[in-house]
């Protein structure tokens, strides 16, 4: 069984939510894909998106579960229209993010089509909900 994450106060959220403004911009490219003749394709994080992916270790919002198991759950997330993602926990919106992490590695292209497709943006958005109602600390 996966021990329960420790509980994260509001800097290290605060330390996340500092990119939503940024990738919330319209227009935003979080990356680009490059296709060079003899390479496979790969994508290239924008600066930003590189330095979330620090600030989500770094802050320890991804978390250690079985996120393969998970995946058929995550996908949910995906196929629902952000029905789902609106009243999601902050357990979940952990998942989401560690999956989306976690699968980049095996399947590059994870991370990338999560941020264009407004997902990880979203999770932000859900994210400040959280954060607004959390007391002092």
């Amino acid at each position: 069984m996966t021990p329960h994450p420790p509980p994260l106060r509001r800097a290290q959220l605060d330390a996340l939510l500092a990119f939503l403004p940024i990738f919330a911009q319209p227009g935003y490219i979080f990356g680009e894909w490059h296709a060079d003749p003899g390479v496979l394709p790969f994508w290239s994080q924008s600066p930003e998106v590189a330095e979330f992916i620090q600030v989500l270790y770094h802050q320890q919002f991804l978390i250690t579960f079985d996120w393969v198991t998970w995946a058929a759950e995550a996908q949910r997330y995906d196929e629902d229209g952000g029905a789902a993602l609106a009243t999601a926990d902050l357990d979940t919106l952990r998942k989401l993010m560690t999956a989306s992490v976690r699968a980049d590695r095996f399947s590059e292209g994870t991370l990338a089509a999560r941020f264009q497709s407004g997902q990880i943006t979203a999770i932000l958005r859900r994210l400040q909900q959280i954060r607004e109602t959390m007391a002092a600390t």
